[in-house]
């Protein structure tokens, strides 16, 4: 009984933690507005949705035709499996320093192959035409994005970052409400199923003021559990048909 009513006040306070800092919409993002060198890359809505989950990290540039280095998957492997909190401009060195301290990799030198993010983010269990080979940097984030639910020995790598897969279809609602702190948060209904959007939220395919997305499509979204309670963590619109 005492344990199940610390995880319940647990969940309390993480609660509490997450409404007072939905107090302001100045952290959501876009691909607009993520990383200024994505625009014109074919896994942009991955790429957002990476750093939304909190495996990409929030560095100036994403540089996404790069090859995906060693050091950058042991520094997504760390903030993958919860080992640390990626924020902004975070040290990208003290991250991969620390994957190779708590062994998530054996070396952090030279490129990553397919095989290697199957290994360190998927524990070898995905299937791949392609092990050997080095992929970009966008290519990688398409590779795990693309693989966020795939059974990973009864967990998938979204349940490892508390996250689940959100309703799908038209948005039938958006406002903006007053919390205990004075602030304000965004509402979102999509498929009569009504969430606050984290202040670090991350949007795709539409504005970051969210209550111009009233009447929009959503094709695909996640939200961050926390006992009984959600938020969205990712909204991705179907374009504005013209």
């Amino acid at each position: 009984m005492v344990f199940g009513f610390k995880n319940l006040l647990r969940d309390i306070i993480a609660i509490i933690l997450f409404l007072f800092s939905c107090s302001t919409v100045a952290h959501i993002k876009n691909e607009s507005s993520q990383f200024p060198d994505i625009e014109f890359s074919d896994s942009k809505f991955e790429i957002v949705l990476l750093v939304g989950a909190g495996i990409i990290p929030e560095t100036p540039v994403f540089e996404p035709d790069l090859e995906l280095s060693k050091s950058d998957l042991a520094a997504w492997a760390v903030l993958a499996s919860g080992l640390a909190e990626g924020g902004e401009t975070p040290d990208m060195k003290k991250l991969s320093e620390l994957a190779l301290s708590e062994g998530l990799l054996e070396d952090i030198e030279g490129s990553a192959t397919y095989q290697d993010i199957n290994n360190v983010l998927f524990s070898g269990q995905l299937t791949s035409e392609n092990t050997d080979a080095v992929p970009s940097k966008e290519e990688a984030a398409n590779f795990i994005a693309n693989n966020l639910t795939s059974d990973i020995n009864g967990e998938t790598l979204l349940d490892r970052r508390g996250m689940r897969v959100g309703p799908t279809g038209e948005i039938s609602d958006v406002e903006s409400r007053l919390n205990p702190d004075g602030g304000s948060s965004y509402y979102i209904t999509v498929a009569n199923e009504t969430f606050p959007l984290y202040t670090h939220g991350r949007v795709a395919n539409g504005p970051t003021d969210l209550i111009q997305w009233s009447g929009r499509i959503i094709r695909r979204s996640f939200l961050k559990q926390l006992g009984d309670f959600a938020l969205w963590i990712y909204l991705e619109a179907e374009p504005v048909q013209a």
